[in-house]
């Protein structure tokens, strides 16, 4: 069976994050409106979102050098991008900001008794990350590789560089496009939400369905699925992680942070069981406040944090 690749501590960077930027523009209402009724907002933020760049932002903040690429427009949104990035001390050396495309945004209703959130957003299609964007020396520079999946054919050039370096490759799996699978055999470290499995592998039974992803390549395959916890596969032995128990205020970005957290745990040189417990960790800990970016622990809190829930 695969095992992680040895991390070449050496690197300017602990971690490259690759893929999806956005300006979120969250709203706290009490509840969802019937249709042709209007609802109070009873608080509101901006912030910068998507799921790389709010991963980016997490191990950051849990003290990793950290470097974000990928791409925003000339617009108002685009120009807070990277000073968003900055205020994390996230270096953006793999930016780039281009010429008559829009921005990702996103309008992101919160309920406020429970944290769910119902999200609007707009993507300009035009705005798209090439293989030509790419800095291989940077992506050499870095000891984990995290894509989203999202610029296909530039996440497919960065993970065969990445390999090529024995840089770690992570995986946020979301969408499914042709070449996914192709993507899968290139990664090391593959989680994705509660259907990215099946819906990948065409296998409705979910345990089923992580045991073919694990056959395409990966060391560590796995699924989060919301309240009901997270699972990991990792060398032939499936791990469950609960949910921690938290107030939740947003939901929002707690996926995005779930993947930063598992890669600090690997960083940090835990084994799989105890990874996604700071995974889940991390995750729990930044759902207590409105906005993706606004409760993201340090190594101090999320230390304090584990030793308060133990079981």
């Amino acid at each position: 069976m695969p095992s992680l690749p040895l991390l070449d501590e050496s690197r300017h960077f602990d971690v490259l994050c690759l893929g999806l930027n956005a300006c979120d523009h969250l709203c706290l209402i009490d509840a969802y409106p019937e249709p042709g009724h209007k609802q109070r907002i009873s608080r509101r933020v901006t912030s910068g979102g998507g799921q790389c760049a709010t991963a980016a932002c997490c191990l950051a903040r849990l003290g990793h050098r950290v470097c974000y690429g990928g791409v925003c427009g000339q617009d108002e949104a685009g120009d807070k991008a990277g000073p968003w990035l900055e205020e994390f001390g996230v270096a953006h050396l793999g930016l780039k900001q281009k010429s008559g495309s829009g921005s990702q945004q996103a309008w992101i209703m919160v309920r406020a008794h429970d944290g769910e959130r119902t999200i609007f957003w707009e993507r300009d299609e035009s705005l798209c990350l090439w293989p030509e964007d790419l800095d291989p020396d940077l992506i050499g520079s870095c000891r984990v590789l995290h894509l989203d999946g999202h610029f296909l054919e530039a996440s497919l050039a960065a993970a065969e560089i990445a390999k090529k370096n024995g840089v770690l490759v992570s995986l946020d799996g979301e969408r499914v496009y042709p070449g996914t699978e192709k993507l899968v055999s290139l990664c090391d470290v593959v989680v994705g939400e509660r259907s990215f499995p099946s819906r990948l592998t065409g296998e409705k039974d979910p345990d089923k369905a992580l045991a073919i992803l694990s056959e395409m390549g990966p060391a560590w395959v796995g699924r989060t699925m919301g309240h009901e916890g997270a699972v990991l596969l990792a060398q032939g032995r499936q791990y469950h992680q609960e949910v921690f128990k938290v107030k939740a205020v947003d939901t929002t970005g707690a996926g995005d942070i779930f993947h930063a957290g598992l890669i600090h745990g690997i960083l940090q040189g835990e084994k799989p069981e105890q990874a996604l417990e700071t995974a889940s960790a991390v995750a729990a800990i930044s759902v207590t406040e409105l906005g993706g970016r606004s409760a993201l622990p340090d190594q101090a809190e999320l230390g304090l944090f584990l030793e308060n829930h133990s079981s």
